[in-house]
């Protein structure tokens, strides 16, 4: 069985990280990272594997399961890995709800793991038109994050006049645009924005 630093650093270059750069992005220290990896450490914690996991898109099993079973769990370690096994619930509402007024109830909710979608602000929204077919359709439901970062060429779920557009950011001469089948906007005149990181297709 694969041991546990191996696994961390076999993973780490086939996506072409440095140590440095997994250490940043997992929020472990370099120099046990570095320590792991000679194999100087033997096990590690369910915290940390959950970061080291989450930087590297596995799950946190993986490295418990190689190399790591004679470590003891700590019942706050327990506890997080119960945490870890249950999906996080999605609200989906008709109305989008960026702006200001009374609380809005969902109508539905979709799961998804944990490890991928934890601390972060996540909601969805029924689309209402066509302006980004075919690649979101009338009905549909986007999942956004609503305290992501948006980039050049996302699409974006923003407010605009009060009213939910969806568009695909564009960087032109140095501004920043939305732009969808129906009109061209500046980015700058959302209320709110958010990434769109996922499409649900509603077949029926």
């Amino acid at each position: 069985m694969e041991e546990v630093g191996a696994l961390i650093k076999r993973l780490r270059e086939e996506k072409g990280m440095s140590q440095r750069q997994l250490a940043t992005l997992s929020r472990v220290d370099r120099g046990y990272i570095n320590q792991l990896e000679a194999g100087k450490e033997g096990s590690i914690s369910l915290r940390t594997a959950r970061k080291l996991a989450i930087a590297l898109g596995k799950p946190p099993e993986v490295f418990l399961q190689n190399g790591n079973s004679s470590h003891t769990e700590t019942p706050e370690e327990i506890l997080d890995r119960l945490k870890l096994a249950t999906p996080v619930s999605i609200p989906i509402y008709t109305d989008y709800p960026f702006h200001a007024g009374d609380p809005v109830e969902p109508i539905d909710f979709v799961y998804r793991a944990r490890p991928k979608l934890a601390n972060k602000n996540i909601e969805g929204y029924v689309v209402h038109g066509k302006c980004l077919e075919p690649h979101i359709n009338n009905g549909d439901v986007i999942i956004v994050d609503r305290d992501g970062e948006i980039n050049n060429g996302d699409v974006v779920a923003c407010l605009l006049d009060n009213e939910l557009h969806l568009a695909r950011l564009r960087k032109i001469a140095d501004e920043l645009w939305l732009e969808n089948k129906n009109s061209r906007r500046k980015f700058e005149e959302c209320q709110m924005a958010a990434p769109v990181i996922e499409c649900i297709r509603r077949l029926k």
